[in-house]
């Protein structure tokens, strides 16, 4: 044999076994066994439909006295869900925010509702049973924020207290952050004397007590200051924002608090198609 043909021979062995390493480097990425995805391949075509996955809580305090909470309701229609082995008889849904299983029989009303009243972002599970006994469900992120409007009328010492704990069952994630206006009103003294002057003091304390901002002003007869402020540094627990007069007449107080989440942390929508 010549040498050509050895050479030959040999750069063929290596083109081969170059070949054959490509080709298993390939047959992951080209729908070789994949142990982590695992499909749902029983009997439940489980669809559901919703237009919103988010809102805000609305809740409110005058004067010591806790005022109506407006939850957020959600709907999820089940309607085009069904089975290959029987009627679907019940659909239901588990909020996780502490409470139990909601569940209704689709025949009745197949559209099934819940309202949120507390903040976090909730994996919200979605199910459907058929008559044979099949169940199959998703997780649907659903992310509530919170506002709170907070009132003390002529007062020389305002603590508001809002909790930042994420009422979700695994307390995950923590709010993006909090928000508030806070305002205090010397609402002037006697039309015919007038009034003095108020010095004001604000603060932000953690749930440890520490004080994570703080802002103060002079407060002139029948003026009114605001501070503005968002924090990020977000722990759970309970929070307090303090309003002290150090000096002066009594103010009235309004605080507008909001505690939310990231944007994008809740499950996309999925509408139904027109």
């Amino acid at each position: 044999m010549t040498v050509y043909g050895c050479m030959m021979r040999a750069n063929l062995r290596v083109l081969t076994m170059v070949l054959v390493m490509i080709s298993a480097s390939l047959s992951g990425c080209l729908g070789g066994d994949d142990s982590s995805t695992e499909e749902y391949s029983g009997p439940i075509d489980l669809v559901v439909y919703y237009d919103t996955t988010s809102g805000v809580v609305e809740t409110s305090s005058n004067n010591g006295q806790a005022g109506p909470t407006t939850g957020v309701e959600l709907s999820f229609d089940f309607a085009s869900t069904d089975s290959n082995d029987g009627d679907i008889e019940k659909i239901w849904i588990m909020p996780d925010d502490g409470s139990d299983t909601i569940e209704q029989d689709p025949a009745d009303n197949a559209i099934l509702t819940y309202t949120w009243l507390t903040h976090g972002v909730f994996s919200a599970m979605l199910g459907a049973t058929d008559s044979a006994g099949n169940e199959h469900s998703i997780v649907v992120k659903v992310k509530i924020d919170m506002h709170i409007v907070w009132t003390d009328s002529n007062t020389a010492s305002a603590s508001m207290n809002f909790d930042a704990t994420p009422d979700c069952e695994d307390g995950d994630p923590l709010p993006d952050r909090i928000t508030f206006d806070s305002s205090a009103e010397n609402t002037g003294g006697n039309p015919f004397i007038g009034g003095g002057s108020s010095e004001v003091s604000w603060s932000l304390n953690d749930p440890g007590g520490n004080e994570t901002a703080s802002q103060s002003g002079t407060i002139g007869d029948g003026q009114t200051e605001t501070w503005s402020y968002t924090t990020r540094a977000v722990v759970e627990g309970v929070w307090s924002l303090n309003v002290e007069v150090t000096q002066g007449d009594n103010v009235n107080v309004n605080n507008d608090v909001t505690i939310a989440y990231a944007e994008g942390a809740e499950s996309a929508t999925n509408p139904r198609p027109q």
